[in-house]
Formats: structure tokens, C-alpha cells, sequence
């Protein structure tokens, strides 16, 4: 809780730095909840309250949940009838007294929703005794799962982070024999989709996703905290927004090591751990309300974010820059920004770095400043063949094959590491670099796809000398490559179907992230080089064709050509998920 209220996270919110999904994510977090565990799985609202209608607008206040009442709450009928249980519950004592027998979250309601992705239907069946459960109760239909969640009285739960990231809970790619539903109204696979999605999972969850950001949410999510998280989440504010549940689903209700009875005690245990538990309280009635999002007048926008206005930005051009013998004006292959300045390398490989300093008045936010240009030192270790202004798109097929022209350089040829200014900023990661005894030394450019050995190169920023060249462990061509965003820490994919995980100057994130079977290839000689490869990433049987690192997420995703993706943890160099291409 304390953490909560000093954290920075929430303003970011009100002033619009941060999207509503990763803010709930991260309240979630605080509060203690957990992928890991199934009775504190992170819990998400109900958006959108129309599954009937062919089109949805988003405009339309009228199509969205109302998000100052619990989902309990929602239906007036069925709320009068709750009430007037809860009047008759004479036998409780006073903080025993629910209005909601069972919970929003609860391990029940996650395996119901992920039925049809591993490990969950396992871990459903097991709570079934060993099967599915009856077809008319499994998760077949969005419009039955919100109606039931509008008018049962003993369905009240909300929704899972999934349903605005995972298209794939909507889809039985498994083919799992889920049943025959009664009343001959087909079988159980595919979750049955509103009209508005048009038959297409993405789609739907697109949209999910885009009402979740909408003006509508971002303007009213801040009730819907304040019952799961916040001050109405128990005692008298509970009971006056219609939020109460039954006292052991709250933290700190019960203390189970001043229970003496075995079979009580088990009971209660049962019960918390089955029946859904609430977040820990963050906000309490002294603290108040949770605050408002700012309206986006008021918040912060960047400075270039209407580019009709920045039309003499557009036409900025170098008023000097390198030229190669065919008279080429040095197309730009990539261009890196930093604080204070633009790092830019042309396609002759010169490399010009240009200081900004802001500028109130005229039609440009910049004045440019040509600080220094040098030649990258490597024209002799290039091919000979020279690049052309105009990049061949990295997207392209033709460009993949096993057997394309070795001589060209691309955009994703190229990277930067980070300088002493740099700084990884994240909400509850761990960046990679992040290991004791792990320093950030001088930018560097990293280089690689090109060359006639096959090797990825590192020159210093400054000086732009080769400071080392490694082939690793590709044999054949590199043909992709990312950084991560800590800057240190880097994968190539090339022709042989491998991904590797390379390290840049820094002996203890390499100790720490290598493999036995890397450490046995290099032997006495790993430790040795700036370059380090640590991993090798397996799964692909046809040439990588695309790369993609975010350490803070400690995600590496690769494509082949044959369209596979493979996802890997790069701390343990391990395949989480293979994706087959869609036919």
C-alpha cells in the first residue's frame, strides 16, 4: 500500500504516459496479484455491455459497462433480490453478512475462461475430477457468458488480461472434445463471438482493447479501482455501493494459526483458496477516491505531434554528408536519438551526429547543429558491391531465400548500445543488464549482415574504430538482428536456422546468462572477447527472417521464412511458444 501511494506510476496514468491496460496491470501488481497463481490471478473489468449489435461505436457511451457499479450490481432485479437475502441472513454475525456468495476471481472462473489453452485444460479437468465439465456450463458463447454474468445469481465475475491480449482462449486450436450442447444447439469448440467481430477472434479482441482505451473508460476506470482495490472494496463503503462478499475472500480476514480445529481449519483454507480472495486493499476510506485521469487537454503531448505543422522539419537535409564513386547522395540506413542529439548513418556508411537545441519561435521545435562526421572504419571489409539509396524492404520474401546476394547492407544491419546517459525505465522488470557487477561503458555500433566472414562487428561511437569482430556460432549468413533496450544484449538470426544471444562488453551478465553447451563449444576461450554468445535458440527449420528482443519483457521472437515464429526466455535460452504459420 505504501508502495502504491508513493509510486509515480499514477500520475503517469492521469497525464496519459501509460495506456489504462498497463496501469491495471500494474495496480493489479501492487495489490499482489499474479500470473503464478490461480487465487490471485490479475483480475479486468467488463467493458463493453452490447454482444447483439453488428456494429459497434465506440462514441456511444451507451454500448459501455457502467463502471461505478460492481458487476453485481448491474442488473436491478437481481441486485432487490440479493438484498433481500442479505436482510434475512439473521444467523451471521453482522461482518459475516454477504451480498455475493461467490467471487469476480476465483481459479473456478480462470479455468472457465481458459479452457482451451494448455496448461489450463488440464488443470480444469482436474478440478473436474478428471473430465470436462457438463457443455451447457463450459465458456461456448459471449453473449450467455454476459448474460450470466448480468442476471445469475451466483455468477459475478469479471473478466482476465487475456481477453484484451490472447485470441487464441477464443479458438479450440487444441480440438479438445469439449461436448454436444443440449437442445441440439451444436457443438462446444470456438467461443461464439458477437456480430461485431465478424467471425474473427483478433478482431474481437482488437476491439476489446480499443474500447479499453477509449475517452469512456479512461475517464470512469477510476470507479471500478476504487471497488476492486480501492476504499469500497470492504466495511461500510462496501455495503453502500453494493460490494460486499463473503469475509473470508478479504486479506487478513482470518488468522488461520489461531484456528485449533483440523477440520475448520482446512475448511477455511479451502474456501480462500477456491472461492476467490480479494486484492489487498490499496486505497482505504482516508485516502479517498482514487484521482481522475486527466482530461487530454491538460496533459502532456509531444512536441512533434502534429507533423502538418513541422513541414520544414520534413525537408531537413545535411548540408554535408559522404558520397560514394557512383555519385550516390547517401541514403540514410539508420538513425539513432539520444537526449541532446541524432546520431545518423548514410548509406555510404559515414556516420554524422547533429546537436538540437530547442528554438521557440519559426516553423521548426529544432535548430540543427552538425557536430562531427566521420566514415565508419570499414569500407575495406565490406563487399565490394555498393549500396543503393533506395533499402530493399527487410520485409520482403526474395530477400530471405537461402540463397540472396551476400553484398548488401539493410536498416536492421546496424545498432546502438547504450551510453553512460542511458536508462532502462520500467515498472516491476528486471532489465538484463541489471546483474551485480554488470556497468554501461560508451556507446557503440554494432554491425553485422554483410560482411564476406559472416560477422557481427563492434566500433566504438567516438572514434569509430573496430574494436572486435566474432563470428559466434552462426555458420553461414546473419540476415537479422535487434538490440535489446537495455543496450547491452543483442540476437542475430541467420540462413542456419539459429538464433543466438550475444553480450557486449560485460563478463558478468555473460556468466550469468551462458548455457553448458555454449561453455563447452568456446571452452578456455569464453570471457575472452567484447563479443559474447551465450545462447543458442533452437526451433526454426527453415532460414530467420526477423528478429525481435525487449529485455525488460525477457522476450526473443523470431520468424522463418516458412512464416514460424518461435518465442524464447533469453535469461534460460529456452523455446516458450512455437507459432505455426496461419494457412
Amino acid at each position: 500500500r505504501l508502495a502504491f501511494k508513493r509510486s509515480k506510476v499514477t500520475e503517469l496514468w492521469r497525464r496519459r504516459m501509460i495506456s489504462n491496460f498497463d496501469y491495471i496491470i500494474y495496480v493489479n501488481r501492487v495489490a499482489g496479484r499474479t500470473y503464478n497463481d490461480l487465487s490471485q490471478y490479475p483480475v479486468f473489468p467488463w467493458i463493453i455491455s452490447d454482444y447483439t449489435s453488428s456494429i459497434l461505436n465506440l462514441n456511444n457511451p451507451r454500448i459501455f459497462r457502467d463502471l461505478s457499479k460492481p458487476i453485481g450490481a448491474l442488473n436491478r432485479t437481481r441486485l432487490d433480490n440479493l438484498l433481500e437475502r442479505y436482510q434475512n441472513l439473521d444467523g451471521f454475525p453482522e461482518n459475516e453478512k454477504f451480498l455475493y456468495g461467490s467471487h469476480y476471481s476465483s481459479p473456478g472462473a480462470i479455468l472457465h475462461y481458459l479452457i482451451r489453452q494448455e496448461p489450463f485444460t488440464t488443470l480444469f479437468i482436474q478440478l473436474q475430477s478428471g473430465r470436462f465439465d457438463c457443455p451447457d456450463r463450459l465458456f461456448f458463447s459471449m453473449v450467455s457468458c454476459w448474460n450470466s454474468c448480468l442476471t445469475s445469481s451466483s455468477d459475478v465475475k469479471e473478466l482476465i488480461p487475456e481477453y484484451f491480449t490472447l485470441p487464441e482462449m477464443f479458438l479450440n486450436t487444441n480440438k479438445f472434445p469439449l461436448g454436444e450442447l443440449q437442445d441440439n444447439r451444436g457443438t462446444v469448440d470456438d467461443v461464439k463471438l458477437p456480430p461485431w467481430a465478424n467471425g474473427s477472434a483478433h478482431n474481437f479482441v482488437r476491439i476489446l482493447r480499443e474500447a479499453l482505451e477509449s475517452e469512456y473508460v479512461s475517464q470512469n476506470i477510476q470507479h471500478w479501482i476504487d471497488l476492486i482495490f480501492g476504499y469500497k472494496q470492504r466495511g461500510k463503503e462496501a455495503f453502500d455501493a453494493n460490494n460486499l462478499f463473503t469475509y473470508l475472500s478479504y486479506d487478513g480476514a482470518v488468522d488461520l494459526d489461531k484456528i485449533t480445529d483440523e477440520v475448520t481449519k482446512k475448511a477455511t483454507e479451502a474456501h480462500i483458496l477456491n472461492f476467490g480472495q480479494c486484492p489487498v486493499q490499496l486505497l482505504t476510506p482516508s485516502d479517498g477516491a482514487h484521482p481522475s485521469r486527466y482530461s487530454r487537454s491538460e496533459c502532456w503531448v509531444p512536441i512533434c505531434h502534429n507533423v502538418w505543422e513541422l513541414k520544414g522539419l520534413r525537408y531537413f537535409t545535411p548540408s554535408k554528408q559522404f558520397k560514394t564513386k557512383l555519385g550516390d547522395d547517401g541514403g540514410i540506413l539508420k538513425v539513432w536519438s539520444s537526449f541532446d542529439h541524432v546520431s545518423v548513418l548514410f548509406s555510404d556508411f559515414s556516420l554524422a551526429t547533429y546537436h538540437w537545441s530547442p528554438q521557440e519561435n519559426g516553423s521548426m521545435p529544432f535548430t540543427f547543429k552538425t557536430d562531427k562526421m566521420s566514415l565508419l572504419g570499414c569500407g575495406s571489409i565490406f563487399t565490394s558491391k555498393c549500396i543503393n539509396s533506395k533499402i530493399i524492404d527487410a520485409a520482403t520474401t526474395e530477400k530471405h531465400k537461402v540463397d540472396f546476394p551476400c553484398a548488401s547492407m539493410y536498416d536492421w544491419s546496424f545498432g546502438c548500445t547504450a551510453d553512460n546517459d542511458y536508462s532502462v525505465s520500467t515498472v516491476d522488470s528486471r532489465p538484463l543488464s541489471a546483474y551485480e557487477g554488470g556497468t554501461l561503458f560508451s556507446r557503440r555500433i554494432v554491425s553485422c549482415g554483410g560482411y564476406f566472414d559472416n560477422t557481427v562487428k563492434v566500433y566504438h561511437s567516438e572514434s569509430l574504430k573496430l574494436e572486435c569482430s566474432s563470428k559466434g556460432c552462426h555458420r553461414g549468413q546473419i540476415t537479422c538482428f535487434d538490440i535489446g533496450n537495455d543496450g547491452k544484449v543483442f540476437i542475430t538470426g541467420g540462413v542456419d536456422c539459429t538464433v543466438q544471444v550475444w553480450v557486449i562488453d560485460n563478463p558478468s551478465l555473460a556468466h550469468g546468462l551462458v548455457d553448458s553447451f555454449v561453455k563447452t563449444l568456446f571452452g578456455k576461450r569464453f570471457g575472452e572477447s567484447i563479443l559474447q554468445v551465450v545462447h543458442i535458440l533452437w526451433g526454426h527449420v527453415t532460414p530467420i527472417s526477423c528478429v525481435s528482443f525487449n529485455s525488460s519483457l525477457d522476450l526473443a521472437v523470431s520468424g522463418s521464412v516458412g512464416g514460424k515464429i518461435c518465442v524464447h526466455s533469453v535469461r534460460k535460452g529456452k523455446c516458450i511458444r512455437t507459432i505455426d504459420a496461419v494457412k
